[in-house]
C-alpha cells in the first residue's frame, strides 16, 4: 500500500533550536543563595531542577524522609498483595518451586535479585529463567512456561515485565503454572488473570510509586509480603535490595524528583561501593576506573552497560552468557575477609577482565580462582561483543537513512534495518533520536523470519507509546486486527500472544511483516495530530562559565545536590570565545566506518603568557567539530555547551577534570 508522508518541511532549522538559555529574577536567586548558603550558579541549578523556588517543596525533594524506604502500602491495590502473600505463603508450606522470569535488561536482572534472594531466605527453592531477548524479546515466555511445566513447578513470578501478556498468562493458566506479575510497565486494556498483578499502575491514586523501576517493584512487594508474612526482614536483604533497586533505577532512568527514587539510588548506591559481597567487588573491579566515577550518573555509563549486553545478546541455547549470568554474579555473598585475598581478587580482576586482546589468553587462569571471577569475565567478554554489534548496525544506519529518512518532514524517524540483532537496536533507535531530535523506530527485518522486530524512543514531550497504541486501537477498530501478536506454536497448536509493551519514552513490539505498511500509515497519521512545540527538544544551558570557574571544587559543590538523574539533571554550563586546540577523532574499535568522537583542548588565553588549559571530548561530535574548524579563521572563537566531569580514564591519584562537550558552534560575537 501507499505510505503518505508529510510534505511540509517543518524540522528545516530544527538544529538552531537546540541551545535553551535559562533565565530567572535576581529575586529569585537571591532567596534560593541566602537559604542554602551557596553560589547564584548552584541556585540556578536547584531552581532549574526543581522547577520552583519554593523552599519546602525543594526540602521536600532534598531532604525527602527515611521512612520512605520502609513504606509500601499504598504503591500496589491492597487485595493483589494479599492475594500474591497467600500464594507464596503456600508455595513455602507445600514445599513448592517457584521460577523467575525477568525482563532480560538491568532493571529486569536486579529485580530477578531481589526476587531470587529474597523467596530463598524464606526457605522456597527459587530458580530465574530470561527470555532469549534476540529471539523472542520480552515478557512472560511460553518456553518458560513449559520448563515450569515439566519440571514441575507450579508458580511463576515475573519482573519488570508481564502486565501486558494476558495470553501467556492464560496459557500458564490452563498447564496448571499460577502466576503472579510485578512489574511497573502501563497496563493494557486488557489485565491478565494471574493470581495477582503487582503494578503500581493498579492504585487509582497516583503516588510517588507510580514513577519507580521494576525493581522497586520487587524490593516494595518483597517488603509486603515479609510484613504479610510477619518474617523479620534482614539487614543483609535490605541492603541487597536498595543496591539491586538503586541499579534497576539507574538504567531505567527514572524521575530524581520523586524522593523515594532519590532515597533509592542515593543509600544503594552509597551500598554498592561499601558491599563486601564477592559478587560486587568483582563488578565494581571490573567497571568503575577511578575514584572520581562513584556518583550515580558515573554507574549509568560505567556499570549498568556491563548489567544489559548480556540480555541483549545472550542465547544459552548458543552457548552465549544472557541475563542468568549477572544475576549469578549480583547473588554472590561475602568470602573470607582477609586483605590478602581482596588484594588478589582486584588485581586478577584488573589483569583478565580490562579490556584487552589478551583476555581469552589469560581465561584459563581465571577459572580457577573464586566463581565471581568467571561470571565477571562473561559479562565483561559480552558486553564487548553488544559493542561489536551496535557499532555494525551504526555502519550501515547511514547509507539507509539516505535513502529512508527525510530530515526536513519526517515527524518519526523510522528506518528499516535487515538481519541486525534485535537485542541491540534499542541503542541504535536511541543514538537515532538524539541525531534527529525526533522519536525514532528501527525495525528490524529478518530473512529468516514473517516477523519484525521494532524498538521505538522519544523525546521528552511526546509519548511513543500512547501513539503506537492508538494506531494499534485504530487498526482493531477499522480493520478488525491487532498489529502486535506473534502466533506460537503451543502443544501442536498455533496461538497468538501479545508483543507490545512499554513506557512514554521507550517502548519495543513485534509485528508482521504484511502488516508494515498499514502500521506506517496508521504512526504517521498519529503523529500528524502533534504540535509543533513537542517537538522542542533542546539543551537547557544553565549558567556561563569562565575557565577560572572550571576546578576540582566546583564539581564537589555540585555534587551536595546528588543524585542526578532523569528530570533532575546533572546542569549544562556555556562557555563562549573560546580557543581550540588540538583534534582527535575517536571511535570504539568495531567501527570501520566512521570514528564519531573527539578529543580536543579549548584554551584561555586572557593570560597570554600562562595561558589555561583543560582537556575535552565530544562524543559524537566529530563531524561537528571538523566543520566548525573548516569554517573558522585563524582569529576565530568557538561556544561550546558541556558538562563537567573528572576523566574516566584517569589513574586514580590523577585527578584530571575534562569538558563533556555536547555542541559547539562558532561565536556570533
Amino acid at each position: 500500500m501507499s505510505i503518505e508522508k508529510e510534505k511540509k518541511a517543518i524540522f528545516k532549522d530544527y538544529q538552531n533550536q537546540r541551545w535553551s538559555f535559562q533565565e530567572y529574577s535576581n529575586e529569585q536567586l537571591d532567596k534560593i543563595t541566602k537559604e542554602y548558603n551557596i553560589s547564584k550558579t548552584l541556585a540556578r541549578v536547584l531552581i532549574h531542577n526543581m522547577g520552583t523556588d519554593d523552599i519546602n517543596a525543594i526540602n521536600t525533594i532534598l531532604n525527602p524522609d527515611e521512612s520512605l524506604l520502609h513504606e509500601y502500602k499504598g504503591f500496589c491495590d491492597e487485595q493483589q498483595i494479599k492475594l500474591a502473600a497467600d500464594r507464596i505463603k503456600k508455595a513455602q508450606k507445600n514445599n513448592e518451586s517457584i521460577i523467575i522470569n525477568g525482563d532480560p535488561d538491568a532493571d529486569g536482572i536486579s529485580g530477578t535479585v531481589i526476587l531470587v534472594a529474597a523467596l530463598r531466605q524464606l526457605g522456597i527453592k527459587t530458580d530465574y529463567l530470561f527470555p532469549i531477548r534476540p529471539i523472542e524479546g520480552h515478557g512472560l515466555q511460553v518456553r518458560i512456561i513449559n520448563h515450569a511445566k515439566k519440571i514441575g513447578s507450579s508458580l511463576i513470578i515475573t519482573t519488570d515485565c508481564g502486565t501486558k501478556d494476558t495470553q501467556a498468562v492464560e496459557y500458564a493458566n490452563q498447564c496448571g503454572v499460577d502466576v503472579i506479575i510485578t512489574d511497573h510497565h502501563i497496563l493494557g486494556h486488557d489485565m491478565p488473570k494471574s493470581i495477582a498483578t503487582i503494578n503500581p499502575f493498579t492504585e487509582p491514586n497516583n503516588t510517588h510509586f507510580n514513577s519507580i523501576s521494576g525493581a522497586s517493584v520487587a524490593f516494595k512487594f518483597i517488603q509486603a509480603i515479609y510484613d504479610y508474612m510477619d518474617v523479620e526482614f534482614p539487614d543483609y536483604l535490605f541492603e541487597l535490595g536498595l543496591i539491586a533497586a538503586s541499579l534497576g533505577s539507574i538504567s531505567d532512568r527514572v524521575s530524581m524528583l520523586n524522593p523515594l527514587n532519590r532515597l533509592i539510588v542515593k543509600h544503594g548506591v552509597d551500598f554498592f561501593f561499601q558491599s563486601e559481597r564477592e559478587g560486587l567487588k568483582a563488578l565494581r573491579e571490573i567497571a568503575v576506573m577511578s575514584d572520581e566515577t562513584k556518583k550515580p550518573r558515573h554507574l549509568s555509563r560505567t556499570v549498568i552497560p556491563l548489567l544489559n549486553a548480556p540480555g541483549r545478546i545472550g542465547n544459552p541455547q548458543e552457548n552465549i552468557p544472557d541475563s542468568s549470568i549477572v544475576v549469578d554474579l549480583l547473588l554472590l555473598g561475602k568470602g573470607k575477609r582477609n586483605k590478602t585475598k581482596a588484594n588478589f581478587v582486584s588485581k586478577k580482576l584488573k589483569q583478565i577482565f580490562l579490556m584487552d586482546d589478551k583476555k581469552t589468553e589469560k581465561k584459563d587462569d581465571a577459572e580457577k580462582s573464586m566463581s565471581a571471577f568467571k561470571a565477571a569475565s562473561d559479562v565483561d567478554t559480552v558486553n564487548e561483543k553488544r559493542k561489536h554489534l551496535t557499532a555494525k548496525i551504526e555502519d550501515e544506519m547511514d547509507t539507509l537513512i539516505e535513502k529512508q529518512v527525510n530530515p526536513d518532514c519526517d515527524r518519526i524517524i523510522i528506518l528499516d534495518g535487515k538481519d541486525w540483532n534485535s537485542g541491540v537496536i534499542g541503542i541504535d533507535a536511541d543514538r537515532l533520536k538524539e541525531r534527529f531530535l525526533r522519536p525514532s523506530i528501527i525495525l528490524n527485518f529478518s530473512s529468516t523470519s514473517e516477523y519484525v522486530r521494532g524498538s521505538a524512543r522519544s523525546i521528552p514531550r511526546i509519548n511513543i507509546y500512547a501513539l503506537i497504541d492508538q494506531a494499534e486501537q485504530v487498526c482493531i477498530q477499522e480493520h478488525k486486527k491487532r498489529l502486535f501478536e506473534i502466533e506460537v506454536e503451543i502443544d501442536g497448536q498455533k496461538q497468538r500472544v501479545n508483543a507490545f509493551g512499554g513506557h512514554s519514552q521507550a517502548c519495543g513490539f513485534t509485528i508482521h511483516k504484511d502488516d508494515i505498511d498499514l502500521f506506517k500509515t496508521l504512526l504517521i497519521k498519529q503523529a500528524e495530530t502533534l504540535k509543533t512545540d513537542q517537538f522542542e527538544y533542546h539543551y537547557d544551558v544553565i549558567d556561563q562559565l569562565q575557565m577560572a570557574q572550571v576546578t576540582q571544587n566546583f564539581i564537589t559543590s555540585l555534587d551536595q545536590f546528588s543524585p542526578y538523574g532523569q528530570k533532575f539533571e546533572f546542569p549544562i554550563f556555556y562557555m563562549q570565545n573560546c580557543v581550540l586546540k588540538g583534534g582527535r577523532e575517536f571511535g570504539n574499535r568495531y567501527q570501520k566506518a566512521a570514528k564519531q568522537h573527539v578529543n580536543f583542548s579549548v584554551l584561555d588565553i586572557s593570560n597570554k603568557k600562562h595561558p589555561k588549559e583543560i582537556e575535552a571530548v565530544g562524543f559524537g561530535l566529530w563531524e561537528k567539530f571538523k566543520y566548525v574548524r573548516e569554517h573558522s579563521g585563524r582569529d576565530s572563537k568557538i561556544d561550546l555547551i558541556f558538562r563537567l566531569e573528572m576523566d574516566p580514564r584517569a589513574k586514580k591519584k590523577r585527578r584530571v577534570l575534562r569538558l563533556n562537550v555536547l555542541d559547539i558552534r562558532l561565536s556570533e560575537d
